[in-house]
């Protein structure tokens, strides 16, 4: 009954995209030095055919109106997922007459910069999902303490990486590299996006504190080819440089995380040299009025934990904040979601 508009937002997808070029030889899924990326970073700069401080989200806003008033749409139904919600924070916080609902999934509040939450909240939401293994005698019995396993595993790995053969997931080949705790550590992130699937993880785990790799690497490769083809590194940094750099911020109590501080301080050095774009005075000014506000979280969501929509949903006197059991990042799709959001716009 509506015309649905998706737009690739500038720096993304078929709108002069972003993408930098991981240097041959290094690793996509392990973390380089802070010189590497720096490196990284002003190459990705000198091959860009862009004036990067023009791909903030702020910007970005300001083409979503363009674009409605090309279309003649008097009011726009909103839905932002994951960095999506701040954008459709930021559009109604400037153009709240042209939106008349917006749908928050998996969202981050306004006031919140993103330089440091990561390695909390991995570790927040591993311990949830991983408490249930506890919790559950059959589980406790076949996989021991996840969270303890994971952690020797980690040192052992930093403190000397190993060899491992492994089965390509695409072309079949048998392949031997060296498998560090970063290959782990970002396996393990991207698995407690989706919990139906970071099921595996207790089996992993147990797998590789007993010295067997295979398939924990075989399926870390894998996830970084697919990470590889959906980011545009260039609009992401140029979002994080200006918004979020104030908050890239090494803390004491993350440096025995399962991402540890690697992550802040290279996005720190990295922003040095990536060009700033203007941020609004207002930019952290939380979302407040009438507006209808539909807003989703995830019990096991390790990047935008439920804290986040109960905190957006305080200010918004016409919001409902549904936080779903058992689910991880983007829940949109989630069992009686679809028709719920579809009963929300009507």
């Amino acid at each position: 009954k509506r015309h649905i508009v998706f737009m690739d937002q500038r720096g993304t997808g078929g709108s002069n995209r972003l993408a930098c070029e991981i240097p041959e030889g290094l690793d996509a899924s392990q973390t380089p030095g802070v010189e590497v990326q720096v490196a990284m970073a002003r190459d990705c700069l000198a091959g860009l055919d862009a004036d990067a401080s023009q791909y903030t989200t702020t910007v970005a806003a300001s083409d979503v109106e363009a674009l409605r008033k090309a279309l003649g749409a008097p009011q726009l139904n909103l839905y932002g997922g994951s960095y999506g919600t701040r954008m459709a924070q930021q559009y109604a916080l400037r153009h709240p007459q042209h939106v008349r609902t917006i749908t928050l999934d998996s969202p981050v509040p306004n006031t919140l910069g993103l330089g440091n939450i990561f390695a909390g909240n991995l570790d927040s939401a591993l311990q949830a999902q991983f408490t249930l293994c506890k919790e559950s005698p059959a589980c406790k019995a076949t996989m021991g303490d996840p969270r303890a396993e994971l952690q020797a595993v980690l040192a052992r790995l930093r403190a000397n990486p190993v060899p491992v053969t492994y089965r390509d997931g695409s072309t079949g080949e048998e392949i031997t590299e060296t498998i560090t705790a970063d290959h782990v550590a970002g396996l393990v992130r991207m698995y407690a996006y989706m919990p139906a699937v970071g099921a595996l993880l207790p089996q992993l785990i147990r797998e590789a504190s007993q010295g067997r790799y295979a398939n924990l690497m075989a399926l870390a490769k894998m996830m970084q080819g697919d990470m590889e083809e959906s980011m545009s590194m260039g609009m992401q940094m140029s979002v994080i440089c200006t918004e979020d750099a104030d908050s890239m911020v090494v803390r004491a109590e993350d440096a025995d995380t399962v991402l540890g501080n690697r992550m802040v301080e290279g996005m720190a050095a990295m922003c040095e040299a990536w060009p700033k774009g203007d941020k609004p005075a207002d930019f952290n000014t939380p979302l407040k009025g009438d507006l209808p506000v539909l807003v989703l979280t995830g019990e096991f969501d390790p990047v935008t934990p439920p804290k986040y929509g109960e905190e957006i949903a305080k200010s918004l006197p016409k919001s409902r904040w549904l936080d779903l059991k058992g689910q991880g990042h983007s829940v949109l799709g989630a069992g009686c979601m679809p028709k719920l959001f579809a009963q929300f716009i009507e």
